[in-house]
């Protein structure tokens, strides 16, 4: 069964298969040396670059037991790319989207790619990291411009790291704690119950989240941090969560867990209102529409059901997608690979003439309100990108409804995006006046 792990950036350790939750997450010793233009091309310091084309590539888990977390970013950024090159490219050149490499979900093997991409393969930049094996040092040393999905929490710092989400390089545990406050609010929830997993990706936010709402002074009647993968024990949390009167469930599990979780408490009768932070994937909907009705999800896009009219990025996505690559049209991480295409490409347009993997680092980090063409949160890339917390924190609140996921609480067709201005829990409200950037603010 597919696991979604989109979240917003400010909640950190998204959920991870479980798969790898006793493995070291190893670095592996590899020097990278100073890369050499590719032959035929002109010898300069931008390699993978000739007066036609940009080479990129990408490392994902496409194959094993995590692949169906990870293998779909690649579909994302292949659809922006031809769009892109459909057009002509970026300042005369294509993208030549060469390599999509698979670490099978191996730590090992994902290391020994990245050394492959820069040294045998001289690509200008790593367009795509979807792996639970992320680790900076290889990316830093080789001073290559790197983008991706953030699930393992170590993008923060190095200003050539660039992950996708809505939130930049860093996940900020606090910044999630008036999101579940104002759902519980608007709701009118009095107890709330938080369930995670035994391993700190899992349980790290939703501790957090305990921590912000009791401060705020909304009452946590039940919390287990140590729910064993894949959750099959935790009818009993259920049953322990009735009995303490909780009306409001968040889950830091992942779908499998959740789905679990969700058959128990309808087994039980009990009445909460569930916020998940994963599984709002379309084939896990169609495949549990039953257990699922009502429940909340959070993301960092604009929702794939907001008025197209509205929103022409939401409109240039979905046709794009459907023109190249129609099987994963409203699939979760694929956006992410699409988001962080764009961001590559934005870079490479401001870089014009002067088309060095440091100018494109250099004038990403100018940026202070990229939205990925109107999809997006707004990431300030200048000032917060890659270690500030600063608000406001912002995302969308979906809910099922029959067999889709539909904009949420007080979305409309000017407000599908909220933000908030502090990491207080205590009465939080959206302010009005959104940043720059938001779509359609």
């Amino acid at each position: 069964m597919r696991m979604n792990m989109l979240r917003t950036d400010h909640w950190a350790g998204w959920i991870v298969k479980i798969g790898i939750a006793g493995a070291t997450l190893a670095t592996a010793a590899i020097t990278l040396g100073t890369p050499s233009a590719p032959a035929g091309a002109a010898v300069s310091a931008a390699p993978g670059v000739t007066k036609n084309s940009i080479t990129v590539g990408t490392i994902s888990t496409q194959t094993g037991e995590l692949a169906a977390n990870f293998g779909s970013l690649i579909y994302g950024e292949k659809a922006y790319f031809a769009y892109i090159n459909a057009q002509g490219g970026v300042n005369g050149r294509k993208i030549d989207y060469k390599y999509a490499l698979d670490d099978g979900g191996n730590p090992s093997q994902f290391n020994q790619l990245v050394s492959t991409l820069v040294n045998q393969d001289h690509v200008f930049a790593i367009t795509g990291v979807a792996s639970a094996f992320f680790t900076p040092n290889l990316f830093v040393e080789a001073k290559i411009p790197t983008y991706g999905y953030n699930v393992s929490n170590n993008w923060a710092g190095p200003d050539n790291l660039f992950a996708a989400g809505g939130g930049g390089s860093v996940q900020y545990l606090p910044g999630g704690t008036p999101e579940v406050a104002y759902l519980v609010n608007k709701t009118h929830s009095k107890s709330v119950a938080i369930l995670a997993y035994g391993i700190a990706a899992s349980a790290a936010s939703c501790q957090q989240d305990a921590k912000g709402l009791t401060a705020a002074g909304i009452k946590v009647v039940y919390t287990d941090y140590k729910i064993p993968y894949p959750g099959t024990t935790v009818a009993t949390d259920v049953q322990r969560m009735k009995q303490d009167g909780a009306d409001f469930v968040l889950s830091c599990m992942d779908v499998q867990g959740n789905v679990t979780m969700a058959r128990a408490i309808k087994q039980y009768g009990l009445k909460a209102t569930q916020f998940w932070l994963s599984g709002n994937d379309q084939s896990t909907l169609n495949q549990n529409a039953s257990l699922m009705q009502n429940i909340y999800f959070y993301i960092a896009h604009v929702p794939f059901l907001a008025p197209q009219a509205d929103y022409p990025g939401l409109k240039l996505y979905l046709s794009v997608m459907k023109k190249y690559e129609p099987n994963y049209v409203t699939d979760e991480v694929a956006i992410q690979g699409w988001e962080s295409a764009a961001l590559f490409v934005q870079g490479v347009r401001m870089a014009g003439n002067n088309l060095t993997q440091a100018n494109v680092i250099k004038q990403t980090n100018t940026l202070t309100d990229f939205n990925a063409g109107g999809l997006t949160t707004p990431t300030n890339w200048k000032n917060a990108g890659h270690s500030g917390h600063a608000p406001p924190y912002c995302a969308s609140y979906i809910q099922v409804k029959g067999t889709k996921y539909v904009p949420a609480l007080n979305a409309s067709k000017k407000s599908v995006v909220v933000c908030f201005a502090s990491t207080s829990g205590k009465n939080p409200q959206p302010i009005k006046n959104l940043p720059p950037g938001t779509p359609n603010g």
